[in-house]
């Protein structure tokens, strides 16, 4: 082929591959997905309220709410359970950790009207007034207790084997990278995974897509020190002929096309994997632009401790500091990070999953966890453009299961859906909506009024202004006791997220 006539078709094929209308699926042609419909705009979030980012915090393992987010200092006194499972191990430890002189603090009232507290392994948030007060804590209960079903149903609203099962990361990077003049190499959402192993659990279903198209998928990043992504996206294969290479591939591409063009004329005929291509190719070119997201430095290591423990590399702090980043940057804001935790130093059955050593291991990891959140949210007066602005972003602290109001052998907590906390901060949450929706009672340990993963996950979708049913998404039916989908957005809205309007 000559020169003159391949620059010509590199020209076709970057035009081409720069529209992208396959990725539109649109409920009417002006319509981009996502999007609120006319009628139900009146159960939306006021645009003003709405958080510009999320910053959704996972604790994988299991966090027991007993000791965290949802502590009644009186039960169980008696018969060693809640708090009182392992209380002399428990008001030890935090004296030794240094967390202040009250092992717990008044919160809010349940739906049932008694006092919840604050426990001790949440003391970095307790000694942030600020963040407690847009604090809405959210009983939630399931009933899956092997983490393999527990992890894909907390992270995506779905449980195993549905096609709609995706991590509510696809929603985000579908709805703003299909808005008008949305499309962009750098992603909207990120799934950032601490680099250890997670053998059977499905966490990786953070990162799936579902019934989404290929350009939904959240960017998934391994935060390591030995990661070598930073240098993969300088393309060394391809070196110094990346362009050449790029040319050649929109080249080809647009003779492809060609082919599904009826008498080489008219409309294109579209395919989902053809689409998923284009945005592949598109993506990769786009490679230096997300070198500068993803810069090396973020991937350096930090030593960390906590409770007198020196644990090496700090993969929360690490995590935090590249969600802040992410979130904050001037050029290419990432609008969602979800933080995979496996704390400081995790335990052997994985991450926060306590079934034994429980108060050593909650006492270190939550802990820590929760002082490097409130290391990277401004306190009022700070104003650090390089951290988080509660009025800007929402804080989501999630879990895939509670742990047990009894003990588990001599030092442990087994899995406990039926009873369980979830937290939003800030964002629409202000301090009118402070507090806790639902309940859980003493005489079992389950949650009487609560919300369900699937209720959470379109909370955090609402929370950015995305409509949350769809047929990729959820349905009427998911909601409890909704009538019909302006219902349903409504009780999401008021009931579980409280909102004073």
């Amino acid at each position: 082929m000559q020169r003159r006539t391949f620059m010509k078709s590199i020209g076709a094929a970057t035009a081409a591959g720069a529209s992208f209308g396959i990725l539109r699926h649109s409920r009417r042609a002006e319509a981009y997905w996502g999007e609120w419909p006319g009628d139900k705009l009146e159960a939306m979030i006021p645009v003003e309220r709405q958080a510009k980012s999320v910053l959704e915090l996972y604790l994988y393992g299991g966090m027991n709410a007993f000791d965290t987010f949802y502590t009644v200092p009186t039960w169980g006194m008696n018969q060693e359970r809640f708090l009182h499972a392992y209380y002399n191990q428990t008001q030890a430890r935090f004296g030794e950790c240094g967390l202040g002189n009250t092992l717990t603090e008044e919160f809010a009232e349940d739906a049932n009207g008694l006092m919840v507290h604050l426990g001790p392994w949440v003391a970095p948030l307790r000694a942030r007034p600020d963040i407690v007060a847009r604090m809405r804590v959210l009983v939630q209960r399931h009933d899956l207790l092997p983490h393999e079903g527990a992890n894909p149903y907390a992270l995506t609203g779905s449980r195993l084997g549905s096609p709609r099962l995706a991590g509510v990361g696809a929603s985000i990077q579908r709805h703003f990278v299909e808005q008008p003049g949305g499309l962009r190499p750098t992603p909207y959402a990120y799934v950032l995974y601490p680099g250890v192993e997670f053998p059977t659990d499905n966490v990786l279903a953070a990162s799936a897509i579902g019934l989404h198209p290929g350009s939904a998928r959240p960017l998934s990043v391994t935060v390591d020190p030995n990661s070598s992504l930073s240098q993969l996206l300088g393309r060394p294969t391809v070196g110094a002929g990346r362009d050449a290479y790029d040319a050649a591939v929109d080249h080809y591409l647009a003779s492809y096309q060609q082919r599904f063009r009826p008498g080489g004329k008219g409309q294109l005929t579209r395919s989902a994997e053809r689409s998923n291509f284009e945005f592949a190719h598109f993506s990769r070119r786009g490679a230096g632009e997300l070198a500068d997201v993803l810069s090396s430095d973020l991937f350096e290591g930090v030593g960390g401790s906590q409770c007198n423990d020196n644990a090496g590399t700090d993969k929360p702090r690490m995590q935090a500091r590249m969600a802040a980043s992410l979130l904050t940057r001037a050029e290419d804001r990432a609008r969602y990070v979800h933080w995979i935790d496996g704390g400081l130093r995790p335990n052997p059955s994985g991450g926060h999953d306590t079934h034994d050593s429980h108060v050593e291991d909650a006492s270190r990891n939550v802990t820590h966890t929760m002082q490097a959140l409130a290391d990277i949210i401004n306190t009022p007066d700070e104003n650090d453009p390089g951290k988080l602005n509660l009025d800007e972003t929402m804080v989501v602290i999630n879990t895939e299961f509670g742990r047990t109001p009894h003990r588990q052998g001599q030092t442990g907590l087994n899995h406990w859906p039926q009873g369980m906390a979830t937290v939003l901060i800030g964002g629409p949450v202000t301090a009118a909506e402070r507090g806790i929706y639902g309940a859980i009672t003493e005489d079992e340990g389950f949650a009487q009024t609560y919300i369900t993963p699937t209720e959470n996950r379109m909370l955090v979708m609402m929370a950015l202004g995305i409509y949350p049913f769809s047929s990729q998404t959820f349905a009427v039916g998911d909601v409890v006791g909704a009538k019909d989908q302006f219902a349903a957005a409504q009780r999401l809205r008021d009931v579980y997220m409280g909102l004073k309007l």
